[in-house]
């Protein structure tokens, strides 16, 4: 699932808002980007075949209709997804060791702790 430059900035935008966005609302709020509706929607459609962006919702604009879109995936499961395929000696089990040792605090550790309570629970 590797993304090209752009395709991670548009996933960036995505993750930021926490909404659904239009092609269009995409390169409005692209900022410094020249981005044209066209490319976006490339960038859309191939985020689309790997599987990370899917169809939200529709929204009526003028007398058409716009897809708005939200990732499938969130940042956190991209990052570590990324860095196990680019790593595949390493396990998710030593990059939380890792985090643990060196950026934990008590208050995330319990957070962690009734995450991993839940999906024993829901393991059965």
């Amino acid at each position: 699932m590797m993304l090209t430059k752009s395709e991670k900035q548009i996933m960036d935008l995505l993750w930021s808002v926490d909404r659904p966005l239009s092609c269009s609302e995409i390169v409005e709020l692209s900022g410094d980007k020249t981005w044209k509706d066209s490319y976006v929607h490339s960038l859309i459609k191939s985020l689309m075949k790997k599987d990370v962006v899917k169809i939200e919702a529709f929204e009526l604009i003028s007398r058409s209709y716009a897809r708005k879109f939200m990732p499938k995936v969130s940042k956190e499961q991209y990052c570590l997804h990324e860095y196990l395929e680019e790593n595949p000696e390493n396990s998710a089990v030593k990059l939380f060791a890792a985090y643990a040792d060196d950026y934990a605090n008590a208050d995330e550790m319990k957070e962690i702790e009734a995450i991993i309570k839940k999906w024993k629970k829901e393991q059965g």
